[in-house]
């Protein structure tokens, strides 16, 4: 079997991240970062929530919802009985949310299949689906998926990089 270098070069897509909890370690941290996302005067919270969003929401399906089930997890640490306004609620949420970059820090380990779907094709080329081992902050492995088409003088154009 004839080997041939190609000019393709796999790159981590820095899109491909995921959002989790995030904690800063000891519930007296939990506890200042509650208290001073607390002493927020309105408008400074507007701006920060808003910041948020408008960095994060694009990558993120449903940040609301998110944020709102990272802030019930810390919820407990607040040193006030009052209940946050829905704002407070998302902003709290937010500092304790981190994304996880899959792809950061290698990819390797490269498998390929033909892809189930060979339609819009020329007679010549072949749609194939490739697999990697990804690893991410922590060295925490991940399979991720790219597609591509090759033709019959070996030319690979990925489709998902």
């Amino acid at each position: 079997m004839l080997v041939e270098r190609t000019e393709v070069i796999l790159q981590p897509d820095p899109r491909r991240v995921l959002i989790r909890f995030f904690s800063p370690g000891s519930p007296g941290r939990i506890e200042r970062i509650i208290s001073r996302i607390m002493t927020l005067d309105e408008e400074r919270l507007q701006q920060r929530l808003d910041l948020v969003f408008h960095r994060f929401d694009s990558r993120h399906v449903d940040l609301e919802t998110i944020f709102l089930k990272h802030y019930a997890v810390v919820a407990a640490h607040a040193v006030t009985d009052n209940t946050p306004s829905r704002e407070r609620q998302l902003l709290i949420g937010a500092y304790f949310t981190s994304e996880y970059a899959l792809e950061s820090a290698a990819l390797f380990n490269p498998s390929i299949v033909p892809h189930p779907d060979q339609s819009g094709l020329s007679g010549d080329q072949l749609r194939f689906i490739l697999s990697l081992r990804a690893t991410g902050e922590g060295h925490v492995s991940s399979l991720v998926f790219r597609e591509g088409i090759m033709d019959s003088a070996g030319i690979i154009c990925m489709e998902s990089q």
